[in-house]
């Protein structure tokens, strides 16, 4: 992922003046910036702000994300997931601007070794909350949709082909068949789901579990949020009985193990053509050519048979 870089200490960025000029409301919440620091982020731009009523991090949604995140169904999801008690609550919200501002939490890397075990308990309360989430997570409609945006073949776009590995090209037609061989989704329970579990997406701090970042949050089959966080944050063999062993004891229900596996792959798959949209989309490719071809070399092995 990209470093983060320092703005101009003596005040805030160029990105953030022109934000505030168009949104006085925001700069009452905020009151007058001191500093702004740009963080990772692969999806959005993301600034840590110094103000004088605190200091927060402002997501600013990246120019083209409009195909791919529908900014009203995660603000209303957002708001019910922080009701709950597992999502940090927004202090401000613009939709149309893809603006969000919550408040920065002190968070300690020293609790990490707990991660599996309270992500398992609070993805099982999310998942038993009944909420209606807006939005609906498919993983067929998903990669389709991602699929649309690429060539048919890579070789009728050789800009996208000399950005990627020589090896992705060959892989592209598999991760087709792939999804086309495990079959549409028929698990008949959706339940309110993040959508998008990676480790930066989980904040440990005052020593609880809080879940940031719901852009892609919907009614989801239960198994494609674990299989995400699984993937997506690395667990190892012990890390990822934890989080299962928690996450059914909170749940009061078994997992689906089957279906995990292949979730597993489905959720690879998607990541891999997440990357190639990014390069279409000419984002760095030191970052997201590497990712593409991990994702889709890993969602090949573990093809189910």
């Amino acid at each position: 992922m990209p470093h983060s870089s320092t703005m101009t200490p003596a005040g805030p960025s160029v990105v953030l003046e022109k934000v505030l000029h168009n949104n006085s409301d925001l700069q009452a919440v905020l009151g007058e910036v001191l500093s702004a620091e740009r963080k990772d982020g692969l999806s959005n731009q993301v600034l840590r702000i110094s103000a004088q009523e605190g200091v927060f991090f402002l997501r600013i949604g990246q120019a083209g994300s409009e195909a791919l995140v529908d900014r009203f169904a995660e603000a209303h999801n957002l708001q019910l997931a922080a009701d709950l008690g597992v999502a940090v609550s927004p202090v401000y919200m613009d939709p149309d601007g893809g603006l969000l501002l919550t408040r920065a939490l002190e968070t300690r890397q020293s609790e990490k070794k707990d991660l599996p075990d309270m992500l398992g308990q609070e993805l099982a309360r999310l998942h038993n909350s009944k909420l209606k989430f807006e939005g609906e997570i498919n993983p067929h409609t998903t990669y389709a949709a991602l699929r649309s945006r690429i060539p048919e073949t890579l070789d009728s776009c050789p800009d996208l082909a000399r950005q990627l590995p020589g090896e992705f090209p060959a892989m592209l037609p598999e991760l087709d068949r792939l999804m086309a061989d495990v079959g549409s989704q028929s698990q008949s329970v959706m339940v309110p789901s993040h959508g998008d579990l990676s480790e930066g997406n989980c904040l440990l701090a005052d020593n609880r579990l809080w879940l940031i970042d719901w852009e892609f949050s919907g009614m989801a089959d239960p198994c494609w949020d674990l299989a995400y966080a699984i993937q997506e944050i690395g667990f190892d063999v012990d890390a990822e009985r934890r989080f299962l062993t928690a996450y059914e004891f909170w749940q009061h229900r078994p997992i689906d193990r089957a279906a995990l596996e292949v979730m597993k792959a489905r959720c690879d798959a998607i990541s891999a053509l997440w990357a190639v949209v990014q390069l279409l989309d000419r984002r760095d490719p030191a970052t997201f050519a590497p990712f593409a071809l991990e994702r889709a070399a890993r969602a090949l092995k573990q093809k189910p048979v």
